[in-house]
């Protein structure tokens, strides 16, 4: 009984270190270098289509 325990104690500590690294990692990706990718190559919203809003039906 004490080693299922145990078994299940461990798995549940590398669930935790995965979320916790997966959502490090989440925070810590930003736009910045996005934005910056475009500036560089000077696209314009019409090249994105950014500018194009959907008709609502």
């Amino acid at each position: 009984m004490f080693s299922f325990l145990m078994s299940l104690m461990l798995l549940g500590m590398i669930i935790v270190a995965f979320m916790a690294a997966l959502l490090e990692f989440v925070l810590r990706d930003t736009t910045d270098y996005d934005m910056e990718f475009l500036w560089n190559h000077k696209y314009t919203l019409k090249d994105l289509h950014l500018n194009e809003r959907k008709e609502e039906k």
